[in-house]
């Protein structure tokens, strides 16, 4: 999962330094928040899958709870930062949306990468 993350956030700090020759610091801010979202649903999606394998639960539907409860963590915490990312530090929503679905993207493709090899 480091390996996925790594190359997750080198992604995100390439697009960053593309947003900021592109158009200055307001998109690379943007771009970096998005990122940084991704980045953040990773790092949780992380923790929980380490906290399953400490915690065996002895039933499916614990299991199935678990997942649950963390799939709308994920999606409740994402939804927020962006809200915030538009509403209170009023980021530019193109570069921001941009940099999240790179971000997005970056963790999908290295999670095929990585299971190759």
């Amino acid at each position: 999962m480091r390996k996925i993350l790594s190359f997750q956030i080198a992604l995100v700090a390439l697009a960053t330094g593309v947003g900021y020759l592109y158009g200055g610091l307001p998109v690379a801010q943007a771009v970096l928040f998005g990122g940084a979202i991704a980045c953040i649903n990773a790092i949780l999606l992380a923790w929980r899958l380490h906290q399953g394998k400490r915690r065996l639960h002895a039933d499916a539907g614990r299991h199935l709870r678990s997942m649950y409860a963390s799939a709308f963590e994920r999606f409740a915490i994402v939804v927020l930062l962006l809200a915030a990312g538009f509403g209170l530090l009023q980021l530019a929503a193109l570069p921001m949306l941009l940099g999240f679905i790179l971000g997005q993207l970056a963790f999908q493709i290295s999670g095929l990468l990585i299971e190759i090899h």
